[in-house]
């Protein structure tokens, strides 16, 4: 694969932080990928591993709570806030160019491709090499164009899509919309014309955000999509893990939800950027704190948090919830 060694020499491990990083040049085919079929978990990582790793097994698949919301500073700047919650977490920082495409910034988990504490990436040479399968398994990201797009989990939107469209899967939307969404108009436009399907068996919804302060959720109930728009209605846009298009709310996170809202509309959605980590501080995952033991978030924490400004092309990351301690990062 071209690019696959000048990528793979990029790689690095920040010290004393559970935080990689990886300028991502390589060739990884997403139209290949496309045609060539990702309607299943296992279809999707089986092609993934044919283009990128010759063959090596791995997994793709997403999994998580999370919390995310949209805020803009004094200044007028548009942020796009987000914490990754997860029972363990390996965050990888990826800048990606591709050959046709917007250059983007995001963030995934080595944990949904494999890595574990026993299973380090720098390890070994063929566990850097696995790393490039990264780039399919995006959770949230902002691409040059000021457009940012994360995935949380919402238990009751299961959603397998068969309308004769191309099939992708959770991860896969989120690398297309980063690579080929210059806005949130664009990104509704590129979702209406693919089969959503769902990783795992647990339902998500998409929450879209642009630097014009256009935003949106994208949910699906019974296999149709649902746009939610950023309006009079919803003044104080965020999301958490509940379904927020029908009248049952069903799904988990209100309390995190009423953190942000509240927070929100006590500013009017106005906080600069420390304002904003602040607010992802606050609203940071405590499984033990708020579910009964065997609850499928019992022992899930937040593993991430990012504030991106979509103005500036610029991200703030805070690893572990050791928010004293922030990384920045540029496209």
């Amino acid at each position: 694969m071209k690019g696959t060694f000048k990528t793979l020499r990029t790689f690095k491990k920040l010290p004393d932080i559970s935080l990689y990083t990886m300028d991502y040049m390589a060739d990884y085919q997403l139209e290949r990928l496309i045609s060539m079929g990702a309607g299943s978990d296992g279809e999707f990582a089986g092609n993934v591993c044919k283009i990128l790793l010759n063959g090596l097994p791995v997994k793709v698949k997403p999994e998580g709570a999370c919390s995310t919301f949209v805020a803009t500073t004094p200044e007028n700047e548009s942020l796009f806030a987000r914490n990754f919650d997860y029972r363990s977490g390996m965050a990888m920082l990826l800048r990606t160019t591709p050959g046709s495409g917007y250059r983007s910034l995001s963030l995934s988990n080595l944990g949904h491709i494999g890595f574990d504490k026993d299973h380090l990436p720098e390890k070994s040479p063929i566990n850097r090499f696995k790393t490039l399968a990264s780039v399919y398994s995006p959770l949230d990201g902002m691409n040059e164009k000021g457009f940012a797009v994360a995935v949380n989990t919402a238990v009751e939107q299961i959603t397998h899509q068969d309308t004769g469209k191309p099939k992708v899967m959770t991860t896969l939307a989120i690398r297309m919309l980063l690579d080929n969404a210059a806005d949130v108009e664009e990104g509704i436009r590129i979702l209406k014309d693919v089969d959503m399907n769902s990783s795992g068996k647990i339902g998500y919804h998409f929450h879209l955000a642009d630097r014009k302060g256009d935003s949106a959720v994208i949910e699906y109930i019974d296999n149709k999509m649902v746009v939610i728009r950023k309006d009079n209605t919803h003044p104080c846009f965020c999301l958490t893990n509940f379904t927020v298009s029908t009248d049952e709310k069903n799904g988990t996170g209100k309390e995190r939800f009423e953190i942000m809202e509240d927070r929100l509309k006590e500013t009017d959605s106005i906080l600069n950027e420390k304002e904003a980590m602040e607010l992802l501080d606050r609203a940071q995952m405590d499984g033990h704190k708020y579910y009964e033991p065997g609850h499928m978030y019992y022992d899930s924490k937040t593993q991430w948090s990012v504030v991106y400004n979509l103005s500036k092309c610029t991200a703030t990351v805070s690893v572990g919830s050791d928010f004293g301690r922030i990384c920045n990062f540029s496209l």
